[in-house]
């Protein structure tokens, strides 16, 4: 039987790199995104199925479910991925606004998704995973507002492996500095590096493999793997 997956931000780097990979696998996806990415659209395939929510809101997310539903009726993996990943500098003007967007992509869609989908995913005895972030435990003070609702998705996965134990599991992954972005320089780099034990640029690679050990380890839930090359014991 074919494997179904949802991931959402899915139009670029990790997402991407999962869904590519999962299509490689023999799995149908379907890639949630505000905008499907050239790249994204690139991968077109019968078992890839883009649903693009425009706005950050509970109808959109409504939409997607009754999109998957005409596919789909069971859910073997749930990737909570998509992110806004800003420095707190400039955007406290912003105020609720930008709080509430932190606030829905990094809890609310996925509390809204595992809500609507949960007869598929125990259906499939399936598996949540939900990528947090090393900050999500040792928070950075530049990041604040990022930081408080990444932990808020951390709270909430251990959450959904307490209450829907045993038939589907959940559980965190922890990335730590797989891939620079463009915006990040030299200086900022090696600085990064300097601060991790394993002082290179992880990639995407090793988050794919820790998904594929939570997806056949079937005695794990409740858990938050790091995958950070060692910097979360070195960052003070």
């Amino acid at each position: 039987m074919t494997q179904t997956a949802m991931i959402t931000g899915a139009s670029r780097r990790l997402g991407l790199y999962l869904c590519e990979h999962l299509l490689a696998q023999g799995w149908r996806v379907h890639a949630i995104t505000r905008e499907a990415s050239e790249d994204l659209l690139r991968l077109q395939s019968e078992r890839l199925f883009i649903h693009t929510l425009g706005n950050y809101d509970a109808r959109a997310i409504d939409r997607c479910i009754a999109e998957f539903r005409q596919h789909s009726h069971r859910l073997d993996l749930l990737v909570n991925n998509a992110s806004i990943y800003e420095n707190d500098s400039g955007l406290m003007s912003q105020g609720v606004t930008f709080y509430e967007a932190l606030t829905f992509v990094h809890m609310t869609m996925p509390a809204l998704l595992v809500s609507a989908l949960i007869s598929e995913l125990s259906e499939a005895q399936g598996n949540i995973v939900s990528i947090t972030d090393i900050y999500a435990d040792n928070p950075n003070p530049e990041y604040s507002l990022y930081c408080s609702t990444k932990a808020g998705l951390q709270n909430l996965t251990l959450g959904f492996a307490k209450k829907f134990a045993p038939k589907v599991r959940a559980n965190c992954i922890q990335p730590g500095p797989i891939k620079f972005l463009p915006s990040h320089d030299d200086a900022h780099q090696q600085q990064v590096l300097s601060e991790t034990l394993l002082a290179s640029e992880g990639g995407f690679a090793p988050v794919l493999q820790t998904l594929t050990f939570i997806l056949n380890n079937t005695y794990l839930t409740g858990t938050c793997i790091k995958v950070d090359g060692g910097r979360s014991l070195v960052r003070g």
